[in-house]
């Protein structure tokens, strides 16, 4: 947490408020945060455009300097137009702006921000975005079935799918009723291409409910994602299946908490 949805979403509702915009001014309150460059060097310019890659935002802006985040556990970007709304606690950067205030919170400050003038990412390598249009489940399946690796480890892997996390992949695995711990190599074409349709299903839904909020995760107005109330397994062992009400199982894959239906996920 936070996964592509949750990333997804703090991109859209920034967009909204801070393009084009010059910035007035820059503190940096937790300067261990900056991994790469010194924000101050993007006092005075504008920023155009706010992407994403995989779990990574990137600010563009009006010259050469990008500014890249991750916010790893507990990170997130907070805009507030009222000095009285605005959150105090756990802030590690501040962008000034002539009608608000844009602020990097981060409870674990175990996120990150690079500034580059160059234009070369922190990333070294960086998967596939599951959401790219030009994407196909023929290219999906192809980047994970030769991967002898839990399936669930394989969705996990940055470089080779980048964006998803854990909620999502125990979500989606459900969904198309595949064992978290099957080895990626030994699935089928069909069931690969099941799994692609319904991983893009829920990134999409995911989305459109501003993503899922357990503890820290909050949109850039401060408010929670919605999407906690619509998981069928992730966070529910010892709950029935919503499938064949089964008992929801808790098991370690790649050192993570992966909950399935041990009925229904063959």
């Amino acid at each position: 947490m936070p996964e592509l949805p949750e990333v997804e979403s703090i991109r859209r509702r920034l967009s909204r408020h801070i393009l084009g915009k010059p910035i007035l001014s820059v503190e940096t309150e937790l300067p261990r945060i900056v991994r790469q460059g010194e924000l101050s060097q993007m006092v005075g310019l504008s920023i155009t455009s706010i992407d994403r890659q995989g779990k990574y935002l990137v600010f563009k802006t009006n010259s050469l300097l990008i500014l890249y985040a991750h916010l790893r556990m507990t990170g997130t970007f907070l805009y507030f137009d009222n000095a009285e709304d605005r959150v105090k606690d756990h802030i590690c950067a501040r962008w000034e702006f002539a009608d608000g205030e844009l602020l990097y919170r981060d409870v674990r400050t175990l996120g990150g921000l690079w500034v580059s003038v160059d234009g070369v990412p922190p990333w070294k390598a960086l998967g596939l975005d599951p959401l790219d249009k030009k994407l196909t489940w023929k290219e999906f399946a192809g980047l994970l079935s030769h991967k002898k690796s839990p399936i669930k480890a394989v969705l996990l892997d940055q470089s080779v799918i980048a964006g998803v996390g854990n909620i999502y992949a125990c979500e989606a695995l459900f969904a198309a009723q595949i064992n978290p711990r099957r080895p990626a190599d030994e699935i089928s074409e069909k069931s690969y291409r099941k799994l692609f349709k319904e991983l893009k299903c829920i990134l999409w839904s995911a989305i459109e409910a501003s993503g899922t909020t357990f503890r820290d995760f909050r949109l850039s107005d401060g408010r929670e994602g919605g999407f906690q109330n619509f998981l069928k397994v992730y966070g529910k062992a010892g709950a029935t299946c919503p499938r064949c009400a089964q008992p929801i199982e808790k098991v370690v894959v790649a050192q993570r908490s992966a909950y399935f239906c041990p009925n229904c996920q063959k």
